[in-house]
């Protein structure tokens, strides 16, 4: 089992755009805060206490399962969308996601894109952007799949 959780993402700024793609772990980035705290619908103070909760999961989840899954999922999410538009990477990152934390399975949070910025906003809007981006974060679960698949075998 897996678990995808997909979001669209906003900022302050509508210039920012582009992808990325969360693990549950520590923030490290005052984005990551961020993201995490509008996420969680809390204040940045309330992560730091989350932080500490999340110390202790660590010990028996799947993190490095996780970040793995994000990774692969990430990548072909990003190749798929950039097969036709023009789409910023801000990569892999790592943060403490309520929506993540109860997960007993590899888990990634996607942000696809900014609502705030216009040109995202509208490319969020057609069917064209979102089956090719489906098909490529679904080619990342395959993917990821096939890994986990080579490793069980050795």
């Amino acid at each position: 089992d897996l678990f995808i959780s997909i979001h669209c993402n906003a900022h302050t700024d509508p210039s920012m755009q582009g992808l990325e793609t969360y693990s549950l772990n520590l923030a490290r980035t005052p984005d990551a805060v961020r993201v995490a705290a509008r996420e969680n619908a809390v204040s940045d103070k309330n992560i730091s206490d989350l932080q500490m909760i999340l110390t202790d999961l660590m010990l028996t989840s799947k993190i490095k399962e996780s970040v793995d899954l994000a990774r692969v999922v990430h990548k072909k999410g990003l190749t798929a969308s950039r097969s036709k538009w023009t789409v910023i990477d801000h990569g892999n990152r790592e943060a403490p996601f309520y929506v993540l934390m109860g997960a007993k399975m590899p888990s990634a949070l996607l942000e696809i894109g900014y609502i705030t910025n216009k040109t995202e906003a509208a490319r969020l809007k057609t069917d064209a952007y979102l089956n090719i981006l489906a098909n490529g974060i679904a080619s990342g679960i395959m993917e990821y799949k096939l890994q986990i698949e080579r490793y069980t075998a050795k």
